[in-house]
């Protein structure tokens, strides 16, 4: 039986590892940017399993036109099932990946290149996939497959295994405020943008062609299981994930296939050595230098006295681990008033990230989050670090730099207005001036230390008196008592203190009687 000469298992296992960081309303150009080139890497590695995918079909199929028929069948009427499943369950993903681009704006065409429209918007897959309960058919279907591959296994003891190593695990998540059902639907696709949900789908086409690839290994091993000598041979090396970050561990398993469980296989690697036992060789590789990785190895096999050699290849990618910073209320920061911040991270967990601003002063208000004052205008830098796995300490995963200013001025009024004409009934009653900051963001009260008052009677005189405070003192009410229809009150060198301790001269208020 003619097995495949240069197989690579791509498995790619990421897009759990950066939803969170994708949460932040404001998503950079950057990170929308890594997630296209994501995307078409897992695109390609797609195409690449499909092709090693359809050699082993084609194997199957050459070796049942030969006298082994009898032997062959069975296994690759098996193999014709999942095939038939895994082009079904494919294309189902791919018109999810057309629809959502398409009721987002569809595509456009920039310098010659297709791109899709609106990347960023977050509404499409959420609205779709979780308020649509859309999301909850693709875990039934993804789910359905895992379990109709592992059917065309018939021991138990491999069905098991295979079970733990397919990379179709779809399971309910951990319970959070945001997500305290755990729904798989909800934590996966709620408040993604387009572009990770394309790349999510991509990565789900990569886990269903993986599991097929798998499942395809097994039984081409089995065909001539119980023979003592082997007419076709390749050496196939299957990595737990091709996407790792820095410190993550690596489980590859190399396999012969169609071994013989009696004969364990001498295996070597580039990467270091590989632990042999009934006939399967495992290689850990320690993820370290962000960039792809090519591992190559040797397969020797000692047959009826001769030993014959068989070379493999697999590749894989590390990834270094990021983190982001994101301002809840607005796009700088703001002296006297508390700044909520939210810290999202990538490959670490939330409670090992930290936020340095050696500038200001910060309080934890949950996991991940932050209250930060400052107390000094300008622009500053900040990063965030994390403890690294094992224990150590990381160095900075993050860094960028945060403007801070003063709060804006308030605006003075009196009766709720700034200048204009006031009935003098109305006029008479109002207690003092108040100063206000309308349409911010944030909590901020301002308090009128003093100012001067100016009446501008119809028919008389000019006069003015200086006010203490906000309230009006019994020098300006004698004024306001005795004004008429046609005279002008005038409010001038008014003077506020706001939250950031700054004592400002703001507007005048000009008020007409009428």
């Amino acid at each position: 039986m003619a097995l495949p000469k240069d197989p690579r298992q791509l498995m790619i296992n990421l897009m759990y590892l950066v939803l969170t960081a994708m949460l932040a309303l404001n998503i950079t150009k950057e990170v929308l940017t890594a997630f296209m080139t994501i995307n078409g890497s897992i695109e390609k590695s797609n195409g690449t399993i499909i092709d090693k995918n359809n050699a082993f079909y084609k194997s199957f199929d050459d070796a049942e036109a030969t006298a082994d028929r009898a032997k062959v069948k069975p296994y690759n009427d098996k193999a014709k099932e999942i095939k038939a499943k895994s082009e079904e369950l494919y294309k189902f993903l791919d018109t999810w990946k057309e629809d959502i681009i398409a009721k987002s704006g569809g595509w456009d065409i920039v310098n010659g290149v297709k791109e899709i429209k609106s990347p960023e918007d977050i509404n499409t897959p959420t609205m779709l996939l979780v308020e649509q309960k859309k999301g909850d058919e693709i875990k039934k279907r993804l789910t359905e497959f895992g379990q109709f591959v592992l059917q065309r296994v018939d021991n138990p003891a491999d069905k098991d295994r295979l079970a733990k190593q397919i990379p179709i695990q779809i399971k309910d998540l951990p319970r959070t405020e945001d997500n305290p059902n755990g729904d798989w639907t909800y934590g996966t696709f709620h408040n993604i943008p387009v572009v990770a949900s394309v790349a999510m789908f991509s990565k789900f086409q990569n886990d269903v062609k993986n599991a097929e690839s798998m499942v395809l290994d097994y039984l081409a091993s089995q065909v001539y299981l119980k023979d003592k000598k082997f007419d076709a041979l390749v050496a196939i090396a299957t990595p737990s994930t091709t996407y790792a970050l820095e410190g993550q561990e690596i489980n590859t398993q190399i396999v012969l296939a169609a071994y013989n469980k009696s004969v364990n296989p001498g295996m070597s690697s580039s990467a270091g050595p590989v632990q042999v036992k009934d006939g399967v060789g495992t290689l850990k590789i320690k993820a370290s230098g962000a960039g792809p990785k090519t591992v190559n190895g040797v397969i020797t096999i000692e047959t009826n006295g001769e030993k014959e050699s068989y070379p493999y290849k697999f590749e894989y990618t590390v990834g270094s681990a990021g983190a982001s910073l994101q301002l809840d209320k607005m796009n700088v920061m703001y002296i006297g008033v508390d700044n909520p911040v939210t810290l999202s991270a990538s490959g670490y967990n939330i409670e090992d990230v930290t936020l340095n601003m050696p500038w200001a002063e910060k309080a934890s208000a949950g996991k991940g989050k932050y209250n930060v004052r400052v107390n000094k205008q300008g622009t500053f830098d900040w990063s965030i670090s994390a403890t690294g796995r094992g224990g150590s300490t990381g160095g900075n995963i993050s860094t960028g730099k945060i403007r801070v200013k003063y709060i804006p001025a308030p605006t003075a009024t009196v009766g709720g207005i700034a200048t204009g004409r006031m009935e003098a009934a109305k006029a008479k009653v109002q207690q003092g001036v108040i100063a206000k900051l309308d349409n911010f963001d944030f909590d901020t009260k301002f308090e009128v230390l003093s100012f001067r008052f100016g009446y501008v009677p119809k028919n008389g005189e000019y006069a003015e008196v200086e006010n203490g405070g906000a309230r009006f003192t019994a020098g300006v009410k004698a004024y306001l008592d005795r004004s008429k229809p046609g005279d002008r009150w005038i409010f001038e060198n008014v003077k506020a203190k706001g939250p950031d301790g700054r004592i400002q001269t703001i507007n005048s208020v000009t008020i007409t009687l009428y």
